[in-house]
């Protein structure tokens, strides 16, 4: 993890914090305060690929948002507790990219999932192909707890790989539940 913030601090040149070198995160927060830091990563990665995807700098993200270059590189560094990356500034960026995945970034930190709801009309079809993902994503999911169980103990990787298995078909199963909630019931009787 600290390897890939590092690659993209070489994307985003921060100025030098006003943190002291030899303080830790541990030591500038309290032990319920820490940021999250793949939030940040994640709030990274969305704005990275939105300027790759548009071909703008980001001065010109930063005016999208309202902001200054300078605070919004900081905004993004979970190191800048002065300025750390607040809720609206999350769903400004949602907002202006896009792009969810800073959203389901922070619901799965909280144990929750989040699907967006769709505003076009959902068709058998689409029943159908959601059907046959969640029904693949599920199986993947047993098919990876059982490889796991094989030696009869679970490593680290092991239980990573299960709950990133468990968390798609969770999420294949919420787009199934989400479409048929919105689907167009027609009448028996008409």
């Amino acid at each position: 993890m600290l390897a890939v913030l590092e690659e993209i601090r070489k994307i985003f040149p921060i100025k030098e914090s006003k943190v002291p070198k030899d303080k830790t995160l541990e030591e500038i927060f309290g032990s319920n305060e820490m940021p999250i830091e793949e939030v940040y990563y994640t709030a990274q990665k969305v704005v990275k690929a939105y300027m790759d995807k548009t071909n703008k700098k980001i001065d010109y993200v930063a005016r999208e948002l309202g902001t200054t270059q300078g605070r919004l590189y900081k905004q993004l560094d979970p190191n800048q507790p002065e300025t750390s990356l607040s809720v609206d500034r999350i769903i400004e960026i949602t907002r202006l990219t896009s792009d969810t995945r800073l959203i389901e970034t922070i619901t799965h930190e909280v144990g929750m999932l989040a699907i967006k709801n769709k505003d076009v009309m959902v068709t058998l079809k689409d029943i159908n192909h959601l059907t046959d993902k969640a029904n693949i994503e599920s199986s993947d999911v047993f098919r990876q707890v059982k490889l796991s169980l094989d030696d009869g103990k679970i490593t680290k990787y092991e239980q990573e790989q299960s709950l990133k298995e468990i968390k798609e078909a969770q999420t294949a199963l919420a787009a199934l539940e989400n479409s048929i909630k919105n689907l167009t019931i027609i009448d028996e009787d008409e």
